[in-house]
This record gives structure tokens, sequence and C-alpha cells, in this order.
């Protein structure tokens, strides 16, 4: 298991709406791989199939928690149609502004 850098009660800013909020679940390793299979040395509109594969190598994002964060602030106004303000995100589109 690896380290998760989200602790419930942390104070987060969303890194594409800029809204804050406060983390209510952390489901570690929830989304992401470590490796995937690789097509090495494809050329430009070579047409890929899965005998393509030649390697495996690491994702660019590795493997990443999911987040339930309740909402503070709604500046693009996305709410949801029951007005709710909790929502599941990816540990990737938060950074954490205060630890709690």
């Amino acid at each position: 298991m690896g380290i998760c850098k989200f602790e419930i009660g942390d104070l987060v800013r969303c890194s594409w709406t800029g809204d804050i909020g406060v983390v209510q679940k952390v489901d570690r390793e929830y989304h992401g791989a470590t490796q995937a299979f690789k097509v090495y040395g494809a050329k430009r509109s070579q047409a890929l199939t899965p005998r393509s594969v030649n390697g495996i190598g690491p994702t660019v994002d590795g493997i990443r928690d999911r987040l339930l964060v309740q909402w503070t602030t709604d500046y693009e106004k996305f709410r949801g149609r029951d007005g709710e303000m909790r929502h599941y995100v990816d540990s990737k589109d938060v950074e954490v502004v205060k630890k709690m």
C-alpha cells in the first residue's frame, strides 16, 4: 500500500475550479495502475493493434486515491441536481491547503 497524502478533515482546493472543501472519506488506491502495455517506436499514423505491444512500462499518474469532498464554495455553480455539494474526486484533481 502506498503513502497517502490525504487524511479525513484536510482542507483541499480543486485544481480546475478553485473550489475549497473538506475531505470526508479517503478510498486508498482506487484509481490507476503502476504499469501498462506500451508500444515503443511507433511511427506517426501507424495503425496500432493488440499485437503491436512490444513492452511494459510505467504509467504517467500511477495509483491514486479517491476522495469524498464536502465543498464549501461553488465558484463554477457545479452543484448536482439535488443541490448536494459532496462529490467524489480523483486525488490528482485536488491539492492540500491545510493539514488537519
